[in-house]
């Protein structure tokens, strides 16, 4: 050991703490040791070595320029980062919709800050030849002035392509995530509400709730817990293991939020308890339980408005009309439990996903970026090269038909790499965990690359890999992204089937999912429409329902699909409605008789012997 660590350490403190100071302190740490660094050799080579020089041009005027352009680095840093602020506070007299920009100021410091440096050292070079008025002509004076004249062009480009890549990414998250994101935050709020009023009701691992409660804030103990459950041992310990760490982690917090002010290791709050159980399909369905007991009417199957106004009180109204408007998805003025329970696991799968999408999105764009600065790098080598060589300068037009056949050398790769940008950022036509339908085949998100996305297929769960310029011409449908879905289903019936008989199962199927216990899986506009008379040997019938939701639930489809198939199938039969060629009784009905003749075991033998010699004589 040889105490590097604590030295380290105390370092990264010191530095922790210049970054928490004011940026004035902060700057002035930054610019001082350095500039008195500096200060120097100024001191020296205007006193003990006036006479020093560097190509007839006193040393003194060049430390004054460096001490010039060393303070106005962190000048034009400053003002970068002032620059967001005075946008934020002006923009608003031109349009409220363009403050959203001054994040994009914030992540362009840098490179705003080197491009006002370039121009500040360039328009300050004269200072060098100050006090030799009659030096200005130099040879490296004015090759230190064409370097700085590059470096501003260099400074610009570095400035635009980081610009780019800064609208690219704060216009694709406005524009995918930001109103996913508040409607997430809105919705966990209202849970946190519904969480502190079922906690005042039911306090935690009250005898109600007390398996729910151990399921929400101990999730790391909870397979261990069923595993002794099933076993017949009790594991009460388990749960107050839990709890003693909440409260464990409650002090701490208490203790910390007096020291800063802040609230932190805040593992009790409603907050946090909400956002773990959102993060487990387990914990989800335990919160959604004690959520919705906690407010339901005992012995109800639903949870209704006035329940929610009842325990929150008159006074909280509108939070509870809000909070309800919200659980009630389907508007059918009630909330089941099945109903939140799904609306709680949805809440935490798009939490996943969407986390999930975001983070690859952003490596797409850390991959743009990087392919963006070897085009600049290339176009940095391309300037100076220009700048400082007159024989490269003189074969500029040589050179651009040489890039010209390059263009077309490489035409594909750049046609395919612009598709796949424009299809990513641009049209976006899906994000990770969205259920697509690809060329008709049915397609879950799993990752989304710069050039290409990976899926899996819903019928195999196969790993599908399509190119984006690929799939840039592809009809795709994003399930996940649509609202409230139909569905048809077709149909074929006896040519004898009457116009009575197909209003009668219209009927039939309206009074089924206007049931009390559809109502929630469908809504009440259906319709039949008869499709076709297929040689007048049969009828086509095309059955309309609306479903409500989406299909982005394969399980949740299913069954409703399957639910409607068997009452559409008992809805014929009652009727009746035939199939194609009727449906006769079943042989050995009173209306269908089956009789059978018998014969001796000679008769059969001559009768399949006659059979086989017709047989023979018929062929050629």
């Amino acid at each position: 050991y040889s105490g590097e660590q604590d030295a380290l350490t105390k370092v990264e403190k010191f530095f922790t703490k210049i970054r928490e100071v004011h940026v004035l302190t902060k700057y002035s740490l930054y610019v001082i040791p350095v500039a008195a660094l500096l200060a120097i050799p100024l001191i020296l080579t205007d006193t003990i070595y006036a006479d020093a020089r560097a190509g007839g041009i006193r040393l003194l005027g060049i430390f004054i320029w460096i001490e010039v352009i060393w303070v106005a680095l962190w000048l034009c840093k400053l003002i970068a980062s002032i620059v967001p602020y005075v946008f934020q506070s002006t923009a608003g007299l031109i349009s409220a919709g363009i403050r959203k920009y001054t994040t994009v100021l914030e992540a362009l410091e840098i490179p705003i800050s080197l491009f006002l440096w370039s121009i500040v050292s360039f328009a300050t070079i004269p200072i060098i030849c100050v006090l030799d008025q009659d030096r200005c002509n130099a040879s490296w004076l004015t090759t230190l002035t064409t370097v700085f004249k590059a470096l501003i062009i260099v400074a610009a480009i570095f400035l635009a392509e980081k610009t780019l890549v800064q609208l690219v990414a704060i216009n694709y998250h406005r524009k995918q995530y930001s109103t996913k994101i508040q409607e997430s935050k809105k919705l966990i709020r209202l849970f946190d509400l519904l969480y502190d009023a079922s906690r005042a009701l039911f306090p935690e691992y009250c005898k109600e709730f007390a398996e729910e409660d151990a399921e929400m804030q101990g999730n790391t103990l909870a397979d261990v817990r069923d595993t002794l459950a099933h076993a017949g041992i009790q594991t009460r310990v388990f749960n107050d293991m839990g709890r003693v760490r909440d409260k464990v982690t409650a002090a701490f917090g208490a203790m910390a939020s007096d020291i800063t002010g802040k609230q932190v290791f805040s593992a009790t709050s409603a907050h946090s308890i909400v956002l773990e159980a959102l993060e487990t399909e387990r914990a989800s369905k335990a919160l959604a339980r004690r959520l919705w007991l906690s407010f339901a009417g005992e012995g109800k199957d639903v949870l209704l408005k006035h329940d929610l106004i009842e325990v929150l009180g008159v006074n909280r109204s509108e939070e509870a009309e809000e909070i309800f408007h919200a659980l009630d998805r389907d508007g059918n003025g009630d909330v089941s439990l099945a109903e939140m329970t799904l609306l709680v696991l949805s809440i935490g799968q798009e939490r996943k996903d969407r986390a999930a999408s975001m983070q690859d999105i952003s490596q797409a764009i850390a991959v743009l970026d990087r392919l963006l600065s070897l085009i600049v790098v290339a176009s940095v080598a391309f300037i100076y090269a220009t700048f400082f060589s007159k024989t490269f300068s003189a074969k500029t037009a040589q050179l651009w038909t040489t890039f010209t056949g390059l263009a077309f050398a490489i035409g594909g790769t750049v046609t395919e790499f612009l598709a796949c940008v424009i299809f990513l950022f641009v049209k976006h036509p899906y994000d990770v965990g969205d259920r697509v339908d690809i060329s008709d085949v049915e397609l879950v998100v799993q990752h989304i690359s710069l050039m290409y996305s990976v899926f899996r297929r819903v019928d195999s769960d196969k790993v599908v890999q399509i190119p984006h310029n690929v799939a840039n011409s592809l009809w795709i449908e994003n399930i996940s992204r649509s609202k409230q879905m139909k569905e048809r289903v077709s149909i074929c019936v006896s040519p004898a089937t009457t116009i009575e008989d197909v209003l009668a199962l219209k009927h039939e199927l309206h009074k089924f999912v206007s049931a009390e216990e559809n109502r929630r899986d469908f809504r009440p506009e259906m319709d039949i429409e008869l499709r076709n008379l297929n040689d007048l040997t049969k009828l086509e019938l095309r059955v309309e329902i609306q479903h409500k939701s989406n299909f982005a639930n394969d399980h949740l489809r299913n069954a409703r699909r399957n639910k409607f198939m068997v009452e559409l199938l008992a809805a014929c039969r009652r009727i009746p409605i035939d199939p194609p060629g009727g449906s006769a009784p079943v042989m050995g009905d009173l209306t269908n008789p089956h009789y059978s003749v018998t014969i001796s075991e000679q008769e059969a033998h001559a009768a399949k012997a006659k059979r086989a010699e017709d047989a023979l004589a018929a062929r050629l």
